[in-house]
């Protein structure tokens, strides 16, 4: 992850990105919050799809955390 892309995170609270990880998945997220930690840097987000008008539903019941060394991009959803 580069640095652009750990600020776009970071200013992404409550919002939804794209993430893709370094293993290639690639999914809409809406980010809850990032914890930079020594030890274990990651986000926290749900998972969410296009719902039926215009916004965003989350995908199952629960949240996901990611380590930050595991996304190797995070892109602004276009307009």
């Amino acid at each position: 992850m580069t640095s652009e892309d750990l600020a776009l995170l970071k200013s992404s609270i409550d919002l939804v990105v794209t993430l893709e990880t370094v293993e290639g998945e690639r999914f809409l997220a809406q980010i809850l919050f990032v914890f930079e930690g020594e030890e274990t840097p990651d986000v926290f987000y749900l998972k969410v799809e296009p719902g039926p008008h215009g916004n965003f539903v989350a995908i199952g019941n629960g949240g996901h955390s990611t380590l930050l060394s595991d996304i190797a991009s995070v892109r602004r959803l276009e307009s």
